[in-house]
């Protein structure tokens, strides 16, 4: 069984307009907009794992 601190890396695939719009937040600096993508890779980042763990119990 692997340590927590082995668990494979996820990796997030962004379009080219997500990665335009996190750097727009970046120069900005606009806090809100900033929240608002997180929450939203966050959110795929979760799906994507449920899907990896549904994956290893059929």
């Amino acid at each position: 069984m692997t340590e927590p601190s082995e668990r494979p890396a996820l990796v997030l695939p962004l379009s080219q307009e997500e990665f335009q719009q996190m750097a727009s937040v970046v120069l900005d600096e606009d806090g809100d907009e900033a929240v608002r993508l997180l929450k939203k890779f966050v959110k795929r980042l979760k799906e994507q794992q449920n899907r990896g763990m549904k994956s290893h119990l059929g």
